[in-house]
């Protein structure tokens, strides 16, 4: 009796570990899964992909982005008192259409704002790094460990570029004083 428990405890497991393997495998195959390294918007936190540069070409570049990203700021706050609006119209109750639309118009104008802030940031970022730095730069875009999508991520880097906060994923702009 003793060893027809352990036989049919030892064939569960056995059931189960293959069905973990299966569905595993299967949905590696499946297509379904993280979303590829270069996302709708490339440029989308690019100052964390830029740990390639060396500690003088990142301080030479340094005070350019942080006035860059001071002048974003402002549009970033808006975004957030957007989302805000849009939670709060959600959760409404009663619930008003009209307002949930115009919280999501607002949000919506002020996301196209940040993102052509930023995309000029990127453009006078690129005008100021060399042909084999803007290379490095767009073969950055396309890994998974620069974009914060797995593995590592500070590969042969022993801090984050241009003194961001360590895990804080690079969404948000360099501190001051920290290199």
């Amino acid at each position: 009796m003793r060893t027809s428990r352990w036989l049919i405890g030892g064939l569960v497991l056995s059931v189960v570990v293959n069905l973990l393997l299966a569905g595993f495998v299967l949905g590696r195959l499946s297509g379904f899964g993280p979303p590829p390294a270069f996302g709708p918007d490339p440029t989308v936190g690019f100052f964390r992909m830029l740990g390639f540069l060396s500690d003088e070409r990142r301080a030479a570049i340094v005070p350019d982005l942080r006035k860059q990203m001071g002048e974003l700021m402002p549009t970033l706050r808006k975004v957030r008192g957007d989302q805000r609006a849009v939670f709060d119209a959600l959760t409404a109750d009663p619930f008003d259409p009209a307002a949930l639309d115009a919280a999501l118009a607002g949000l919506r104008a002020n996301l196209t704002a940040a993102q052509v802030a930023s995309h000029h940031s990127f453009v006078e970022l690129a005008k100021q790094l060399t042909p084999a730095e803007r290379k490095e730069l767009a073969g950055a875009m396309h890994r998974p460990h620069m974009r914060g999508m797995g593995g590592g991520g500070s590969e042969g880097r022993e801090h984050p570029p241009f003194g961001m906060r360590p895990g804080s994923g690079g969404d948000e702009p360099p501190q001051e004083g920290r290199q």
